[in-house]
C-alpha cells in the first residue's frame, strides 16, 4: 500500500500547478494553504533570519485567519515547542483547540505545554475540560516524582471518567494508587469503570479522519497496517482498501460505527477481481463503474476532484505496470 500512496501523493502534486500564495484559506487543504505551510516551513528551517519571519507570519495568520480545524495554530504550537518556547506553545495550541474543541492531539500538546510554562492553574480555570487535563497533568506529574496526590485528584478523575480500573493496575499511577489509604482506594473505586474505549480503535479513526484520501476512497486497510490478501489493487501489499471503518479483522468493534467501503474502492474491486479470473467482462464493468465514480468524485469540489484525478492516475498505472493486472493490460486505454 505505501508505494501506492506514495504514488498517488506524487501524482497529486503534479496537477497541482499554480502560482504560489501566501495567503491561507480556511480550508486546511486548501492549495493556498498548503503552500502559506511549506513557504513557512521551509523559511523556519533555512536560516535564523529567515526562521523569526516565518514564525511572525505563521504567528499572524493563526490570530487572524487561522483554518476551520485550528491547524495553523497547532502548527506554530509545535515549532514553538520544539524551539523551547513554551509559554507561546500553550497560547498556540489554546487557540487551536478553540478551533478544535474535540481534537485529542490538540488537547494532550495543551496539557504538555501547560506543564512545561507553568500553566497549569490557567488551564485549570481556563474550562471543564481544561480542569480535567490540570489535574491529570498535576496527579501524573507528583506519581512520578514518587509523591503521594490527594486522594481528591483521584476521585475528581473517577467521577470524570477519565479514571479506569484498566489504568489503575498498570501505567504510571498504578502504584500511585495503591499508595492510597484502604478507605479512600475503596470510595475512589465505586466512580471508576472498565474502559470501553480502544485507543487503537482511536488511532486509526484519528488517521484516516486526517488522511484526504478517506473523503473518496476506503482507507482502512492501508492505516491498519492489512496486507495482501485483504487488498483491493496491486501486488501483494501495494494497496489495501477493503476494511471498513471500525472494524477490527472484519468484526465490527463495540462502539464504532459499521460503514462500508467509499464506491470509487468498492469499483475498483470488480476491476482486481476481474484481473484475477481474467474475465475481460467484468473488467470492462468495474472499470465503467470505477470511472463513473471519479466523475461523481470530481463534482464534489476542488479537492475530492484533485484526489479523484490521483486515483485515475494510478489506476492507468496499475494496469500498465502492475504485474497482478497483466490480464487487463487492454484496459489502459480507456483511461
Amino acid at each position: 500500500m505505501r508505494p501506492f500512496v506514495v504514488l498517488i501523493f506524487a501524482l497529486s502534486l503534479g496537477f497541482c500547478t499554480s502560482e504560489p500564495q501566501k495567503n491561507p484559506t480556511r480550508d486546511p487543504y486548501s492549495l493556498e494553504t498548503l503552500i502559506f505551510l511549506e513557504e513557512v516551513l521551509l523559511d523556519v528551517w533555512e536560516s535564523s533570519e529567515s526562521r523569526e519571519g516565518a514564525m511572525s507570519r505563521l504567528r499572524y495568520v493563526c490570530r487572524t485567519r487561522d483554518t476551520d480545524d485550528g491547524y495553523l495554530c497547532y502548527t506554530w504550537g509545535l515549532l514553538e515547542y520544539h524551539r523551547g518556547n513554551f509559554a507561546e506553545s500553550y497560547t498556540a495550541f489554546r487557540k487551536a483547540l478553540e478551533k478544535n474543541p474535540n481534537d485529542s492531539l490538540y488537547k494532550n500538546m495543551l496539557r504538555i505545554s501547560a506543564e512545561k510554562s507553568g500553566n497549569l492553574t490557567d488551564l485549570k480555570a481556563h474550562s471543564r475540560d481544561g480542569e480535567v487535563l490540570a489535574i491529570f497533568t498535576e496527579t501524573q506529574k507528583l506519581c512520578k516524582e514518587n509523591k503521594i496526590p490527594n486522594a481528591e485528584s483521584f476521585l475528581f478523575l473517577a467521577e470524570r471518567g477519565v479514571l479506569t480500573k484498566e489504568s489503575l493496575r498498570r501505567g504510571v499511577l498504578a502504584d500511585c494508587f495503591q499508595n492510597l489509604s484502604e478507605a479512600d482506594r475503596s470510595q475512589i473505586q465505586k466512580d471508576i469503570r472498565l474502559s470501553s474505549l480502544s485507543y487503537k480503535e482511536r488511532l486509526y479513526a484519528d488517521q484516516m479522519k486526517s488522511d484526504p484520501f478517506s473523503r473518496i476512497w476506503d482507507t482502512a486497510s492501508y492505516h491498519r497496517g492489512e496486507t495482501g490478501k485483504e487488498a483491493v489493487g496491486a501486488s501483494a501489499g501495494v494497496v489495501s482498501v477493503s476494511s471498513s471503518l471500525g472494524t477490527e479483522a472484519g468484526v465490527p468493534m463495540q462502539g464504532t460505527t459499521f460503514r462500508p467501503g467509499a464506491p470509487i474502492t468498492e469499483a475498483w474491486k470488480k476491476v482486481k477481481l476481474a484481473a484475477s479470473s481474467g474475465n475481460e467482462s467484468q473488467g470492462r464493468e468495474g472499470l465503467r463503474s470505477f470511472l463513473f465514480e471519479i466523475q461523481s468524485a470530481k463534482r464534489k469540489g476542488k479537492l475530492e476532484g484533485q484526489l479523484a484525478l490521483a486515483l485515475e492516475r494510478a489506476a492507468k498505472l496499475l494496469l500498465e505496470q502492475d504485474p497482478q493486472y497483466s490480464k487487463l493490460r487492454f484496459l489502459s486505454k480507456e483511461l
